[in-house]
């Protein structure tokens, strides 16, 4: 019964390493031009933040709620996924797992990324495209 057992699990272990073996790591990856951190040019008050994962953190700063000071609505993890002139989203904090698609281009000689808003508040308007420079 034991030489069962230990064959299933070396068979899990080599199954588990040709998986790993066969995945891409780079589909995921955030592409290196956009890591760093980013800020709205306008209001100069929101930020995305890239990494090496397939996330963002948008910061979009605190208020009061009730007695709490609590981050501004939409504000925290978004994944990602870019294709050829947009950008798919889900935000990190919804019980939604279906992503949304937004206009996105990354300006290289300037530095900046145009996005459509994908997060709406009482400063800008809906299919507003809104433009973020690199801070770092």
């Amino acid at each position: 019964m034991k030489t069962i057992a230990t064959n299933y699990n070396s068979l899990f272990f080599l199954l588990v390493l040709f998986v790993a073996a066969g995945c891409n790591k780079d589909e995921n990856e955030t592409p290196q031009h956009l890591r760093g951190t980013w800020i709205e040019t306008v209001h100069k008050t929101d930020t995305l933040e890239f990494s090496e994962s397939d996330l963002f953190i948008l910061n979009r700063g605190m208020e009061m709620q009730g007695e709490y000071l609590l981050p501004k609505p939409h504000s925290g993890p978004y994944f990602y996924e870019i294709e050829r002139d947009s950008i798919l989203l889900i935000w990190g904090l919804s019980s939604s797992s279906y992503g949304i698609s937004y206009y996105f281009e990354y300006d290289e000689q300037n530095e900046m990324i145009r996005i459509g808003n994908f997060f709406v508040d009482s400063l800008s308007r809906n299919n507003e495209i809104l433009d973020f420079m690199r801070v770092n």
